[in-house]
């Protein structure tokens, strides 16, 4: 390869383009190479680029067009996703390469700051330096490239110092023995993160108003307290104000900020006037300053009573900013994704990976969580995320240790934190799959006992409660999620789809099932062929079909036994089952 090809990129070793695509192809072969597919590629891509002479034009936003298939209006800006799984594919490599030692001869490395692989020839002197075709002028304009040297040449260079580099090889022998212990090879370093926290800030107001407008605080710190993924602080008293001698309560200390925890203020003004109630309201990173998102809702007084207006718009705030895809969650996640740690980053993982129905997310998400345990074995809201994690994947209902374990984890949660909502839906779930109905039940309805403002908890047991044929508690169940929401939860979707289908209304549960549309899916994928089965749409069963071929979990077990697995009535197998047959589905 000649230097000109990747001028403005200064690599450390020529190599034959052979040798490098051996290595390359060896390590993509090798199960020890933990990578996702998409890292895999993403090596594939920049070790192609390199070697095509394209290594100067390879950017964050050439990255995600060509390999993570984003559209042409992605901003690297907005969107982290090439920062972030670049990242993770320098850690894989890093593992990898740990993992074999000296027997990886030639090793592939991608530097901080810049997407150009480096090739290190490990136990060998420098074959040849390549010099850098780059104008000085242009260079400096350059990000700085880290360059990598072979370990015998730094031995070289260096040997008048040996005593020295001695020492600190011992001092850095301890200190990664140390670090091992306590890491355990992790990934990244390891940060722990807690939930995050919201001060609700209510600014006074003269006369009447500050009356309404203290109501509304108080009212919505209630609200935000019943959703376990967030930490909420009730606003701090004016100054001047002796709060011991009005209400005979005195603080023992002010808010304690927890290790980890982000901190966001939320802002409120609530109004009314005679005919409507208005709040509006504003997130802001406590730290810099910034306002994150805002937003006002209104309601109309003629549509009910006063304070049942308020407490109905307070309620769907606090749902919009801590419930499953509320702004505080939606933000944290984010900052997951770009700093990932574990703790309560993991039980975000698992959050979105369990509202997408996304397997690789969904084992992502498990290690996490295992590593998390690890180190935080009284974490409730850890231990019931990893409850959950081991029901979804299937491994509670396949494996009876696997289901004592998620049970185990489950009940423990309840007991750390026996006021949490999440606590008792992950122990309604592990229940259910350990076959312990009637016991999964009481938990579903004690977690919507605790926060009834949260619909994905009635969505959840309706869900249960359906497939188990409880079909009218179910379907009520699911109506009530669907009424407190503006989105209608995915198992509450399901269960309407399904009685839909129970029903004989099969083009309304075939457009249901299209709505609910995911590869990974399997209970509504069976739905949609089987609706298209009775109403003889041969093209749409087949599309399906091909589609629920394509990505079965298990491919040696029948679907009848993934249903029964699951908790369905044989009556609803049946009927499934018909609409299947129709589909020209035959069980194996």
């Amino acid at each position: 390869m000649e230097a000109s090809r990747n001028a403005g990129q200064t690599n450390c070793i020529a190599v034959a383009e052979c040798e490098a695509r051996a290595a390359l192809e060896r390590i993509l072969a090798d199960s020890q190479f933990h990578a996702t597919e998409r890292h895999r590629k993403l090596l594939r891509y920049l070790v192609d680029e390199f070697f095509a002479g394209r290594s100067g034009q390879v950017k964050a936003y050439t990255i995600a067009i060509d390999v993570f298939g984003r559209p042409a209006s992605f901003d690297p800006a907005t969107d982290p996703i090439v920062r972030v799984e670049a990242s993770r594919l320098r850690a894989a490599l890093a593992q990898y390469y740990e993992a074999r030692g000296e027997r990886a001869e030639l090793r592939i490395e991608l530097p901080k700051g810049n997407y150009v692989p480096q090739f290190v020839i490990s136990g060998e002197p420098l074959r040849g330096v390549l010099e850098s075709t780059t104008p000085v002028a242009e260079a400096a304009a350059e990000q700085p490239i880290e360059l990598a040297i072979a370990p015998a040449v730094l031995a070289r260079k260096w040997r008048p110092l040996a005593g020295f580099a001695a020492l600190g090889t011992g001092v850095a022998v301890m200190a990664g023995a140390f670090y091992v212990s306590v890491a355990d090879h992790l990934p990244w370093q390891p940060v722990f993160s807690a939930k995050p926290t919201i001060v609700v800030d209510v600014p006074t107001r003269q006369g009447a108003d500050d009356e309404v407008q203290k109501k509304a605080g108080d009212y919505l710190v209630h609200a935000l307290s019943q959703f376990s993924a967030v930490r909420t602080l009730a606003p701090v008293s004016p100054a001047g104000v002796d709060v011991a001698s009005i209400t005979g309560w005195v603080s023992s200390a002010p808010p304690v900020k927890l290790q980890g925890s982000k901190e966001y203020r939320l802002s409120i003004a609530y109004s009314t006037d005679e005919r409507r109630h208005e709040v509006s309201w504003q997130v802001i990173d406590v730290q810099s300053n910034e306002a994150l998102r805002s937003g006002s809702s209104k309601v109309a007084l003629d549509s009910g009573d006063a304070q049942e207006i308020q407490e109905k718009l307070l309620s769907r705030l606090a749902l919009s900013l801590a419930g499953e895809e509320g702004v505080i969650v939606s933000l944290e996640a984010a900052r997951q994704l770009v700093t990932p740690s574990i703790g309560f980053g993991c039980v975000l993982q698992a959050d979105v990976a369990l509202a997408r129905i996304d397997p690789e997310g969904l084992v992502s998400a498990h290690g996490c969580l295992e590593k998390s345990v690890a180190y935080q074995a009284a974490d409730a809201d850890v231990l019931a995320s990893l409850a959950m994690v081991l029901v979804a994947t299937g491994e509670a209902s396949a494996a009876p240790t696997v289901a004592e374990r998620a049970l185990k984890l489950a009940d423990k949660a309840v007991a750390l934190a026996p006021q949490s909502s999440q606590s008792y839906v992950a122990q309604m779930q592990a229940r259910f799959a350990a076959g312990d109905r009637e016991a999964a039940f009481i938990s579903g309805r004690r977690a919507a006992a605790l926060n009834p403002l949260d619909d994905a908890i009635p969505a959840r047991l309706g869900l249960l409660l359906f497939v188990s044929g409880a079909y009218s508690q179910g379907v009520n169940l699911a109506r009530v999620a669907d009424a407190g929401s503006e989105y209608l939860h995915h198992d509450a979707a399901l269960t309407l789809a399904l009685e839909d289908y129970r029903s004989g209304r099969y083009r309304e549960a075939l457009r249901r099932a299209r709505e609910l549309a995911n590869p990974a899916d399997m209970a509504v994928n069976l739905l949609r062929v089987a609706a298209a089965g009775q109403l003889g749409l041969t093209r749409e069963a087949t599309s399906a079909l091909d589609g629920l071929r394509l990505n079965e979990t298990r491919a040696s077990q029948p679907y009848d036994t993934e249903l029964v697995a699951r908790g369905y009535a044989p009556d609803l197998i049946a009927l499934l089952d018909d609409g299947l047959a129709k589909a020209g589905f035959a069980q194996q």
